[in-house]
């Protein structure tokens, strides 16, 4: 059996500086595949960037927490804060969202994407992983196949999924999550939606990519990253600033199309995986 990887790039869409420097990673790099964040009032200025890459995968990257609904606050209001925004507290999701809106915000958030790309998404993820809270994960499904999109990512339970922390491997909550993704993972699995077989997640630099590149596993891997070019615009919407120019500066470094080349891994994306193109 062949290695194939789709590399992801999250959060296109989110502001400009992150949309090309993703484009950047697909044209110079590794990247094959992205997620588009429909809910900003600039996703109809960034979905024309795509038109230049036709070979890029584009998903829907579901979201609950940055930014807000496209929906009026009114009529989610389990979603927002008094200020009609999405709440960042990941506790405040689990606690006290309404899975009916989530269900009906990310149903825009879908609409939106297929009417500004003109075509079916690839896929659908989840902004911040919100898909592991099986609530959360099942609503995607649903409405992947509501919306006939074939392909979903899966989060797979482990080590990498755990929270960070001065506890480590002790942290109990590491507990709750492994439980949390073995019931979304194995929910995806059940349904008629493809999906890789497994998936590398976390931060990285050159280094520790050519790590994953070099133990990838037989079948399809996703790896997802969050490539970016840092701007003003970018600091005052997220905490995950520099990093992105790490990343961006590892996917497009030609160590790592070297590393593809001489190992013989198939570099996809969700679409290909969907037509059953992985061979």
């Amino acid at each position: 059996m062949s290695r194939c990887l789709i590399v992801n790039a999250d959060d296109f869409g989110l502001t400009e500086g992150v949309s090309r420097g993703i484009l950047q990673a697909h044209r110079d790099g590794l990247v094959t595949s992205t997620t588009f964040m429909t809910n900003f009032p600039w996703a109809p200025q960034m979905a024309p960037l795509l038109a230049d890459a036709p070979d890029l995968g584009v998903g829907i990257h579901l979201n609950l927490t940055t930014g807000r609904p496209l929906l009026p606050a009114k009529a989610v209001p389990t979603l927002v804060t008094r200020e009609g925004a999405f709440s960042k507290a990941l506790t405040h999701l689990v606690a006290r969202v309404d899975p009916a809106e989530v269900e009906q915000e990310w149903a825009a958030q879908i609409e939106r994407g297929i009417e500004l790309l003109g075509r079916l998404p690839t896929h659908l993820d989840t902004h911040r992983y919100l898909q592991g809270y099986p609530t959360f994960g099942a609503v995607m499904i649903r409405l992947a196949q509501t919306y006939t999109i074939p392909a979903v990512r899966n989060l797979y339970p482990g080590r990498q999924m755990r929270p960070a922390g001065r506890l480590g491997a002790l942290n109990p909550a590491n507990w709750v999550v492994d439980r949390y993704l073995q019931r979304s993972s194995q929910a995806v699995l059940a349904s008629d939606l493809a999906c890789p077989q497994a998936i590398l997640v976390g931060d990285f630099d050159r280094e520790m990519l050519l790590g994953r590149l070099a133990g990838l596993e037989e079948g399809v891997t996703e790896l997802v990253c969050h490539p970016g070019i840092v701007d003003e615009s970018l600091r005052a919407i997220t905490s995950l600033v520099e990093q992105r120019e790490v990343e961006l500066g590892a996917l497009t470094d030609p160590s790592g199309l070297a590393m593809i080349a001489e190992q013989g891994i198939q570099l996809i994306h969700f679409g290909d995986l969907a037509q059953g193109g992985a061979e």
